[in-house]
C-alpha cells in the first residue's frame, strides 16, 4: 500500500481530504457523528471537509457554500398552509450547483446536493431562520456508492443518518410482515418514514404545486418581516417547478443506477415488486386552478379515479356542487379560521412518481414485463393509491425471479382465497386480458365517471369518498414509521378536515363510478 493510500484508509472516518482524490491531505475539523465506513464521497462530506469549524446553522452553511463559489436556488413550501403565514413555518429547500472556487477544488452537479432550513416567527413579528433542534436536513448524490447519502445538522451538531441502501433496510418489512400487529420499519435512519423509496422527495409533485411558491402565485408572508437573511433567500427563489424536475429525475436516477440495482437485485421478489402491488411513498395532486379565483367548474385529478398506466381523462364538476359539498361535510382547513379548503380545490392524494419509476426500471431490466405490469393494475383498479387488495396480493409473490416465477405465481394464486386473487390469476392467464383490454376497460370506466360529473349527487359521493383517501394516508402502513411520517404530521398541515370525521376503507368507487 502506498503512503498516500495509507494515510486515506487512517483518516477516511474523519473525513479528510482524501475523499475524491483532493489534496493537500490533512485532518478534517468538521466531522459529523455516525459517519460511514469508508468515508462518504458525497458534495456535503467534501464541503464539510473543507471547513475548519463545522457550520452551527443554515446561515453558516450557506456561507461555506458561497465561499466554495457555489451557487442557490432556494425554493419555499408554507409548512401549514398557503394561507396560514403568520406561524412563519416555511422550509426552504435549495438546489446547489456549481463552486470550483481555485482554493477549494470541489465543484457540484446539480442535482446532487439538496438541503433544506426551516424559519420561525419571533415575537415581534419577525420571520427568521431556526437555530435550534432540527436546523437543516441534506440529501446527496454519492458517485462511488451511486445512491444518495443523508444528514442532519441537530441543535448545532452534524450527523450522517445513513443512505438509500439503509432506507431498503428499514423498510424490508413494509407490507411483507408476518405479523400485522409488528411495526414494519426498522430504525436506522427517520429519514425512512418520509424518502421511503430512498431518493429525493416532494409531495407536490405536479401542479399547482398546493402551498409551495411559484412564480405566478408567491405564498404570502401576512405582517411577518423577513430578517436579512431570510429576505436574501425570498429575493432569489425559484419556481417549486425546478425542484420538481429535479426530484421525478432523482427517481429514475436511483432505480437505474448500477450500485442500487445491484443492492436491489439481491432482495426478494417481494421486495423488487412491492411498489407495483403497494404504496411506499405518495404524491399529492389538485385543481390546477386557485379556489380563490372563483372558477365556475373544477377538475379532479385523473389519478383520483384509476391509475394513470391504464387510462388519463380529467373529470370536470361544477364549483356550486363541490362547493355544497363541503358545506355538507363541514370541510375545514386546521389553523386557517374561515378556510374550508386548501388553496387549491380537490387535492387527493395519488400513486407516487417514484413508485413509478421503481416499476419502470424493473421492465426495463427484464424483471417483469408491461403486461404483467397492467395485469397487477387491473385489480381493483378503481382504487388506485391505496388498495388493501392488491396490495395484500403481494405476500403471495415468491421470494425468487427466475424463468418459473410466472408459473410459480400462478400456482400461488390458485391456492389463494383471498380478494383479488382469482381476477388476477385471470389477468395473468387468460390471453383476451392484455394490456390493450385493461386500458380499454379502465378508459370506460372514465367516460361513466366523466358522464356522472354534472351530478350534484355524484359530486357529494366523490367528495366524501376524497375525505376516506385523506384519511387512509395515515391508516397506511407506510405512515407507521415510529421515527418519521409520510406527511410530516405532526406539524405539517396538509389536507382539509371534516365533522364527521373520515373512516378509511368505508367507501369503494365501482365500475359505474359509483361510491358504494
Amino acid at each position: 500500500m502506498s503512503t498516500r493510500s495509507a494515510l486515506c484508509s487512517i483518516v477516511a472516518g474523519t473525513l479528510a481530504l482524501c475523499l475524491m482524490g483532493l489534496a493537500p491531505l490533512s485532518f478534517a475539523q468538521c466531522v459529523p457523528r455516525n459517519v460511514a465506513s469508508p468515508a462518504p464521497q458525497d458534495p456535503v462530506a467534501r464541503v464539510l471537509a473543507q471547513q475548519k469549524a463545522c457550520p452551527a446553522n443554515a446561515m453558516e452553511f450557506v456561507g461555506a457554500l458561497e465561499r466554495l463559489g457555489a451557487r442557490m436556488e432556494p425554493t419555499m413550501v408554507n409548512f401549514v398552509g398557503f394561507h396560514n403565514p403568520e406561524a412563519g413555518a416555511f422550509f426552504l429547500f435549495e438546489i446547489v450547483s456549481g463552486g470550483g472556487a481555485a482554493s477549494a477544488q470541489i465543484s457540484i452537479e446539480r442535482g446532487d446536493l439538496l438541503f433544506g432550513h426551516f424559519t420561525t416567527a419571533t415575537g415581534d413579528g419577525k420571520l427568521v431562520s431556526n437555530d435550534s433542534g432540527l436546523v437543516i436536513e441534506l440529501i446527496a448524490w454519492d458517485n462511488a456508492k451511486q445512491f444518495y447519502n443523508f444528514y442532519e445538522l441537530v441543535d448545532g451538531e452534524w450527523f450522517y443518518r445513513g443512505d438509500s441502501k439503509d432506507v431498503l433496510d428499514d423498510i424490508s418489512l413494509l407490507h411483507r410482515q408476518k405479523d400485522a400487529t409488528a411495526n414494519p420499519f426498522g430504525s436506522r435512519l427517520r429519514c425512512s418514514g418520509c424518502h421511503v423509496n430512498g431518493g429525493l422527495l416532494q409531495k407536490e409533485l405536479a401542479g399547482p404545486h398546493n402551498d409551495w411558491f411559484v412564480d405566478n402565485r408567491k405564498l404570502p408572508l401576512g405582517a411577518l418581516k423577513p430578517d436579512a437573511f431570510v429576505a436574501r433567500k425570498l429575493a432569489t427563489l425559484a419556481d417549486a417547478s425546478e425542484l420538481a424536475k429535479l426530484v421525478t429525475a432523482s427517481a429514475r436516477r436511483l432505480a437505474e443506477s448500477p450500485g442500487y440495482q445491484k443492492v436491489l437485485a439481491s432482495r426478494s421478489m417481494q421486495e423488487q415488486l412491492r411498489p407495483l402491488f403497494c404504496p411506499l411513498e405518495v404524491n399529492i395532486e389538485s385543481d390546477v386552478e386557485p379556489l380563490d379565483d372563483r372558477k365556475s367548474s373544477l377538475r379532479i385529478p385523473s389519478a383520483f379515479f384509476v391509475d394513470t398506466r391504464l387510462a388519463s381523462a380529467d373529470v370536470t364538476v361544477a364549483r356550486k356542487d363541490y362547493d355544497a359539498a363541503l358545506r355538507a361535510l363541514r370541510s375545514r382547513l386546521p389553523e386557517t379560521p374561515g378556510r374550508q379548503d386548501a388553496d387549491h380545490g380537490w387535492l387527493t392524494p395519488v400513486k407516487a412518481d417514484s413508485d413509478r419509476a421503481a416499476v419502470e426500471a424493473l421492465v426495463a431490466k427484464g424483471t417483469v414485463d408491461n403486461e404483467f405490469v397492467t395485469d397487477v393494475l387491473a385489480v381493483d383498479f378503481t382504487n388506485p393509491a391505496f388498495s388493501k387488495t392488491r396490495c395484500a396480493l403481494l405476500r403471495l409473490v415468491p421470494d425468487t425471479g427466475g424463468a418459473s416465477f410466472p408459473n410459480r405465481f400462478q400456482d400461488a394464486l390458485r391456492g389463494a382465497s383471498m380478494a383479488g386473487a382469482t381476477e388476477l390469476l385471470g389477468n395473468l392467464t387468460d390471453p383476451a386480458r392484455d394490456a390493450a383490454f385493461h386500458k380499454k376497460t379502465a378508459t370506460a370506466f372514465l367516460a361513466k365517471c366523466q358522464q356522472r360529473g354534472p351530478d350534484a349527487k355524484a359530486v357529494l359521493e366523490w367528495t366524501r369518498l376524497l375525505a376516506q383517501r385523506r384519511v387512509e394516508v395515515s391508516a397506511a402502513e407506510i405512515s407507521r414509521n415510529p421515527r418519521g411520517h409520510i406527511l410530516e404530521d405532526p406539524g405539517r398541515i396538509v389536507f382539509p378536515s371534516t365533522d364527521p370525521r373520515a373512516v378509511a376503507g368505508r367507501l369503494t368507487l365501482t365500475r359505474e363510478c359509483q361510491v358504494q
